[in-house]
């Protein structure tokens, strides 16, 4: 047998081992399933009751899901939202909702979704006590502001306000136990989203008729802000889906939004 025919011969053998051996892209049985974690005390835009999901973006966001249900079977998983951002900085969870965009302070978040909404962020006082003027006037006392835990929605003003010792900052639950506060007077001035706060105090006034909240004024506009599904960035050997997932549940989101606009026309 010569040589060139030996080889030929070995070649042809080897053939369907290295096949075997071969490495295969790898696949996923359709459809994929995603877990999005939702923000389960954020009213009217996502919260839990019994252990069910409601709200504005959780609505938007199932109608989108349906129409990528033949590729993707999406999951809203109720958390706190402190713990959803933790999840997200330790890359324990791919997605989040609904975030507003802050690239240097969360850089484990990225891309975002197209906008589901914007917001306005307010600042809710006790009459008498304004926010206004920080930090150019210095306030007869140091004033004590609400925030939901773990958000980040200060304006530059009140960061700096913060910096010089004129504000501190005091993390609760949730949008309740903030305004709770602020009829109680344990703090002077709540941040938080317009809508979700005067849904907030108008649910307090029925559920505990004997805490007035005729004291709480709106005092300023902090910032506008839009809300979005938030993307762990990098992790793609992990969620090696996860771009086409981005890409087709932005269009979907897209669709679902645009038709609402036009109904309302």
């Amino acid at each position: 047998m010569n040589l060139f025919r030996f080889v030929f011969i070995c070649y042809c053998i080897s053939l369907p081992l290295l096949s075997s051996a071969a490495p295969h892209k790898p696949e996923y049985s359709a459809p994929i399933k995603v877990t999005i974690l939702v923000d389960d005390a954020y009213p009217p835009y996502s919260y839990q009751i019994n252990g069910e999901l409601y709200g504005i973006y959780v609505d938007i966001v199932k109608q989108a899901a349906r129409l990528l249900s033949h590729e993707y079977q999406v999951n809203l998983q109720a958390v706190p939202w402190k713990r959803g951002v933790s999840s997200m900085a330790s890359g324990d969870a791919m997605a989040l909702m609904p975030p507003y965009i802050h690239i240097k302070k969360r850089p484990y978040i990225w891309p975002y979704s197209i906008p589901l909404q914007e917001e306005v962020v307010v600042a809710f006082c006790n009459q008498g006590i304004t926010l206004k003027n920080l930090p150019h006037v210095t306030p007869e006392k140091v004033l004590n502001i609400g925030i939901n835990a773990g958000y980040i929605i200060l304006d530059e003003s009140l960061m700096e306000a913060q910096k010089q010792g004129l504000i501190q900052l005091w993390e609760n639950k949730s949008t309740r136990s903030n305004i709770e506060k602020l009829a109680r007077g344990r703090i002077d001035c709540y941040v938080n989203d317009r809508l979700s706060t005067l849904l907030g105090i108008n649910k307090m006034s029925q559920i505990t008729p004997n805490l007035s909240t005729s004291n709480i004024v709106e005092d300023k506009i902090v910032m506008r802000r839009t809300a979005h599904i938030g993307y762990l960035k990098g992790f793609e050997e992990k969620y090696p889906f996860k771009q086409d997932f981005i890409l087709k549940m932005d269009a979907a989101l897209r669709q679902v939004i645009d038709n609402a606009a036009a109904a309302e026309e």
